[in-house]
């Protein structure tokens, strides 16, 4: 790691000779500056962040500079921020069977429907992706590796809350909310049930436009042992392809969670042959 390449004398003033919980403030703000960097990316600007952050301009460059130096995160030409190299290694360190399981039709699906795939599980209550892969030489659509939260306003997130059941969906509203990120998203618990109810007939998930502007995701469930919903898998596209192409996408996704599903079965059955 390379915390120290400033030297002891050219350290954050909020962080040299302050208190304890002025020190603990400023942790708490390096790890919103990575969840904002997660959302928002690119579009996010050292101002804005300064707001969100409610600090000085001089503080948060600091932050931000240290950030970049051990490669959290990345400076993108022409403004914003992206998350860095970092990242993907401390993930790497940390990855479940599931994702080493299925990365292999992740990035298959990847490359057949030409956009970004992923795959999400719940943790703590809310959906996270645990893979982000993107075809190549096509524009970024969609989130990032390691986002987390809008649960009810993605594809990924609604397979995963409707086969985790109406009690848990229940405490998902009750502990964070039905935030209404566009005038597409639900927001009104008794819609959110019956919308999740009908996920769980059909099997696939739909998000049009109900987390951002022009973003429209499938997702579908892959499941483990006793049927029970192991994680998500899914694809992102814009709202002008989801027109043209939305049957075929919805197939290519399909057949994304049953190839997934299959691989966790036989890694079941391997599992029980090896005991």
């Amino acid at each position: 790691m390379q915390a120290n390449r400033r030297g002891k004398g050219t350290g954050d003033p909020a962080l040299s000779e302050a208190p304890a919980s002025s020190k603990f403030k400023s942790v708490r703000r390096v790890f919103r500056i990575m969840d904002l960097v997660s959302q928002l990316g690119e579009s996010l600007t050292a101002k804005e962040l300064t707001r969100e952050l409610d600090t000085n301009l001089s503080s948060c460059y600091y932050l931000l500079n240290i950030l970049t130096d051990e490669g959290y995160i990345r400076k993108i030409a022409g403004g914003g921020y992206t998350i860095g190299p970092t990242i993907p290694l401390l993930n790497e360190g940390s990855r479940s069977d599931f994702d080493r399981k299925i990365e292999p039709v992740v990035e298959e699906l990847a490359q057949r429907a030409q956009t970004h795939a992923y795959a999400a599980v719940l943790s703590a209550g809310e959906a996270v992706v645990t893979q982000a892969k993107a075809p190549k030489k096509r524009s970024y659509v969609g989130v990032v590796q390691g986002f987390h939260g809008a649960s009810h306003a993605l594809a990924l997130g609604k397979v995963l809350l409707a086969g985790a059941g109406a009690e848990y969906v229940q405490e998902y509203i009750d502990d964070h909310g039905l935030e209404a990120f566009t005038p597409r998203t639900i927001v009104r618990p008794a819609q959110l049930h019956a919308h999740l109810n009908k996920v769980l007939m059909v099997g696939v998930a739909t998000d049009f436009e109900e987390f951002t502007e022009n973003l429209c995701c499938f997702a579908a469930p892959v499941k483990g042992r006793g049927g029970k919903v192991e994680g998500a898998i899914g694809l992102s596209t814009t709202a002008r392809r989801i027109h043209g192409e939305g049957k075929q996408l919805i197939e290519l996704v399909q057949w994304a969670a049953a190839e997934a599903t299959a691989l966790m079965a036989d890694a079941a059955c391997e599992g029980r042959n090896s005991a």
